[in-house]
């Protein structure tokens, strides 16, 4: 099941807008936020430390950048997106990637009754975080037009709008930010949806080569992997407990690196 709802999707992907590669511009830092997964209790606890990190440094001008799969497997993914769509603490600012979870959740949002598989893969949680308790055989039963109605009725349209205008990939000087990685093989204005959303190629933490100055997640794992600096900074964090992110500071020659983590050992909470 799980490989034919991914085969879909990556050619609704490949058949949607073009890669947009958001300029970041050179802020002091940017601080990369791996995969949360509706781990509202995590990135609580890892946006107080950034927060810590950035003061401590005097920085004015920081991006908080979310890889993407912020919603989905955890219970409170709704949460989560209200915290995204926030006005970020003075003298951050914040920006999100659409992850493949997200590409599921605004595929369902089209055609319910066409992508029921998402509910098994994280989808009747991100639903149960809003209130929303559909299920599979009453999407199936009902007309199309009442259950987007209700999904529209019960859902934040500035949750939508965000995922929506969300960008597959970012830029910032020589550093390059994406869900799940890229094709190496191509340059960067060839990349598909497919390849930094889905991971086409696999998990570049695995090579023995680098890739570049490049920043994703997708993969997960129990630790952060990096190759030169190519780095995953997916941990796994609705099973590990543990959510990580790192600091870029992109005008910097070296990069200025510092990795974080936070754990959660007793489990999600429940808000």
């Amino acid at each position: 099941m799980m490989s034919g709802l991914l085969s879909r999707l990556r050619r609704r992907s490949a058949k949607s807008e073009p890669l947009l590669w958001q300029d970041l511009g050179i802020p002091e830092a940017i601080y990369a936020i791996g995969d949360v997964h509706g781990r509202r209790d995590l990135l609580g606890k890892l946006e107080d430390e950034i927060a810590a990190d950035w003061r401590g440094c005097g920085y004015k001008d920081v991006i908080l950048l979310y890889l993407g799969d912020v919603i989905d497997r955890g219970p409170n993914s709704a949460h989560v997106l209200d915290q995204i769509v926030s006005a970020a603490p003075h003298g951050a600012r914040r920006a999100m990637l659409l992850g493949n979870h997200e590409d599921m959740f605004l595929a369902f949002l089209e055609r319910p009754d066409a992508h029921l598989e998402w509910l098994d893969h994280g989808g009747a949680e991100t639903l149960g975080s809003y209130g929303i308790y559909l299920t599979a055989a009453e999407i199936k039963k009902s007309p199309r037009r009442r259950v987007q109605q209700y999904l529209q009725a019960s859902i934040p349209s500035s949750h939508i709008s965000a995922l929506r205008k969300a960008p597959r990939a970012a830029l910032s000087g020589e550093w390059r930010f994406t869900h799940a990685g890229l094709d190496p093989s191509k340059p960067d204005s060839g990349q598909t949806a497919a390849d930094v959303t889905w991971g086409a190629v696999g998990d570049l933490s695995k090579r023995s080569e680098c890739s570049g100055r490049l920043v994703f997640g997708h993969f997960a794992s129990d630790s952060i992997r990096t190759v030169g600096q190519t780095i995953c900074i997916d941990t796994g964090a609705y099973a590990t407990g543990r959510l990580s992110a790192l600091r870029v500071s992109p005008g910097a020659a070296c990069g200025a690196l510092k990795f974080f983590e936070v754990c959660n050992s007793e489990g999600p909470d429940r808000l």
